[in-house]
């Protein structure tokens, strides 16, 4: 008898229920949440609470409400970063002219040199250069104006009223790493103009040839900076804002481009041909995902009953939505109504079946219930 007290049995009477309930606060418009956890005989059993969901009709006020709605919360720290004025590294070379000097200087040099060396300069792995009549020099860390300063000042010693003028003709102390699903990979250097995000994102070119898209996620990049990572929906600013035109980026900076090979919408219900769309871009259209699974199956089909399951909003919340597209003014609307990466569209068919039919194309529920029928969970 103890052992039959300590023998919990998972049958199908058990299993059905909880499916049906399951089903239940779907087609009721909720979805369950766990609130606490208990156990018994060592099996945890959570407590679930049913959360209410509207189910949101598609129409032209909402696809307005949702068209104005920021999908990222970008850092302040991010968005109000502005670069000062460039400051001379290792390894950059400065071309240092001085007004009256090199005349006389490059006189004594051998004819036919490209760049005379007595005038460019490389910075040293210290951060120093050497110039004539001058000395060594620390300019790392140090802006054009800061070094053209120190320079006429050493000069003025041997010079009567000394001109300088100094430019960066090399950068290479500060660079901007770019890796992932671009056209080209490598690093951007850092020069006397801010470099934008906008600006590498072209130089780096996410698209294919012919301006098709590549397998680049737009809708995830990765920006890495002091150890911190942002997720920036490329595709979302540069459809709807100007934004990224004043994200400036700097040294170090890392740009990475995942794979979208993850990002599907997925059709379900009754389609001609169900099946899981990539994402080629952040948004596709309603219209566009039904016309990609060969439309409605007209026989078993209802227009008026097309769903959109989306597990996460852009708040993180869960929402569903409702399309006629059984009339014009509806599959116009369906035209305009855009679609975000992981979205379910289930297309119905009346009463309970649309639901079945739904799950057992959502979840392997079916086998999950058989394969437990004569499973035995046995505690002690």
């Amino acid at each position: 008898m103890a052992e039959m007290i300590n023998t919990i049995i998972l049958k199908r009477v058990f299993l059905v229920p909880l499916f049906l309930i399951l089903l239940a606060s779907c087609s009721m418009g909720t979805h369950l949440k766990p609130t606490q956890v208990k156990s018994f005989k060592g099996v945890v059993i959570p407590e679930l609470s049913l959360e209410p969901i509207l189910i949101e009709k598609v129409s032209k006020q909402l696809i307005s409400s949702e068209s104005r709605k920021t999908p990222l919360n970008l850092p302040l720290s991010l968005l109000n970063y502005e670069p000062s004025s460039y400051k001379v590294g290792t390894g950059d070379v400065l071309f240092i002219y001085v007004y009256g000097e090199t005349e006389r200087l490059s006189a004594s040099l051998a004819r036919g040199a490209a760049i005379n060396p007595v005038f460019q300069k490389k910075v040293r792995d210290d951060g120093t250069i050497f110039y004539p009549n001058a000395g060594i020099i620390d300019v790392k860390g140090k802006s054009i104006e800061e070094i053209r300063l120190i320079l006429t000042d050493k000069l003025s010693d041997v010079l009567n009223n000394p001109q300088v003028d100094v430019s960066v003709s090399e950068f290479n102390s500060q660079r901007i790493v770019v890796s992932g699903n671009f056209n080209n990979v490598g690093t951007i250097p850092i020069t006397l103009n801010p470099v934008t995000l906008n600006e590498v994102m072209a130089n780096a070119n996410p698209y294919g040839s012919n301006g098709t898209f590549s397998n680049g996620d737009l809708t995830s990049l990765k920006l890495s900076r002091d150890g911190v990572t942002y997720d920036i929906d490329f595709e979302y600013l540069s459809r709807t804002s100007l934004i990224q035109n004043y994200i400036y980026l700097k040294d170090k900076d890392v740009l990475y481009l995942p794979d979208n090979s993850l990002s599907q919408v997925h059709v379900l219900g009754e389609a001609n041909s169900p099946s899981s769309i990539t994402l080629r871009r952040k948004n596709i259209s309603l219209s566009y995902a039904l016309a990609t699974s060969q439309g409605l199956n007209q026989s078993t089909s209802r227009g008026k009953e097309v769903y959109v399951f989306r597990p996460k909003d852009y708040e993180g919340k869960p929402r569903i939505f409702k399309s006629n597209i059984s009339s014009p003014t509806g599959y116009l609307l369906a035209s305009d109504f855009l679609l975000q990466a992981e979205d379910i569209v289930f297309i119905g068919t009346a009463g309970v079946t649309s639901w079945s039919r739904f799950i057992s194309q959502l979840l392997p529920f079916t086998n999950f219930i058989n394969s437990a029928e004569d499973t035995d969970l046995i505690t002690n």
